[in-house]
Order: structure tokens, then C-alpha cells, then sequence
């Protein structure tokens, strides 16, 4: 396992994220798409147990930035 190449590939990766994030948004079903697919890309591309446990952190951890913006969306249409 080559983790020099594996974290190089995550790092581009995550500008590719950002990227899509600003021209999608991270609650569209594009992102969201286009995220499940290329994390599946790296995950055969590096087939090895620890891999697939940082990749399933990435997406709880975009699940858990959706549920944030959503709660505040909500929280903000209480107040009107």
C-alpha cells in the first residue's frame, strides 16, 4: 500500500470537493453523486481495510455538514 500516493490522491480529492461544493452545493443530489462515485474510485483504486474507514469518516463527515446547514435552515424559517 502506497499511502504517500493514497493521501496525494484524498488531498485532490478534497480541492475537487470544494470545487463541486461551490458549483452544486453540498445538499444537492449532484454532490452527492458525484462524492459516492469518486470515493468509490479511490476505494478500488486502494484496496486496503484503513482506506475504506477514512472514506466512510469523509462522507459521515459531509452527512454531518448537511444536517447542520438543514437545522439551520429550519431554525431560521421558525423565526419568520
Amino acid at each position: 500500500m502506497n499511502w504517500s500516493d493514497f493521501f496525494a490522491d484524498l488531498q485532490k480529492w478534497m480541492q475537487a470537493s470544494n470545487v463541486m461544493i461551490d458549483k452544486l452545493g453540498l445538499g444537492s443530489s449532484q454532490y452527492w453523486k458525484w462524492c459516492i462515485d469518486t470515493l468509490g474510485v479511490l476505494e478500488k483504486r486502494y484496496p486496503h481495510p484503513l482506506v475504506v474507514k477514512f472514506l466512510v469518516d469523509i462522507l459521515s463527515y459531509q452527512d454531518e455538514a448537511v444536517s447542520q446547514i438543514q437545522g439551520r435552515k429550519q431554525n431560521e424559517q421558525k423565526k419568520i
